[in-house]
């Protein structure tokens, strides 16, 4: 079988996919691509965009960061959040854009929270641009 099973938890609840071929993930040391059988693996998720392949489409998700558990036959991903491209409110993530800017300037911000925050919106306005 080619295939594998998908599944994605979050704070909100769970999304499933069956017969995923292929899966990349933006791990904390680069971009890691999943197939089935591969070996099994915990990787850490950094903030990015994740690439699902079904039925030979490309849907593109963006992600705040997590923990995925590699199976040769499946796959979950254990992550604070997970915004298709097609439900992304651009005009939302351009105010936190702008207000992740704003902090980053701020002296009396912690700036480590800032470039975080900087990071997730940029992530959110680039996989928006998807669709």
């Amino acid at each position: 079988m080619n295939n594998f099973q998908l599944d994605i938890i979050t704070p909100e609840g769970i999304t499933s996919y069956e017969n995923v071929s292929y899966l990349r993930i933006p791990s904390i040391d680069g971009l890691t691509g999943i197939q089935a059988k591969h070996a099994h693996a915990i990787i850490a998720i950094d903030i990015g965009e994740i690439k699902i392949t079904i039925n030979g489409e490309d849907r593109y998700f963006s992600t705040s960061g997590g923990f995925s558990d590699i199976k040769p036959e499946s796959v979950q991903l254990l992550i604070e959040s997970f915004e298709s491209c097609n439900t992304i409110d651009k005009k939302r993530a351009m105010k936190s854009l702008e207000r992740a800017q704003d902090r980053a300037k701020d002296n009396t911000m912690d700036l480590q929270r800032s470039e975080i925050a900087l990071k997730r919106a940029k992530n959110r306005l680039k996989i928006a641009e998807k669709v």
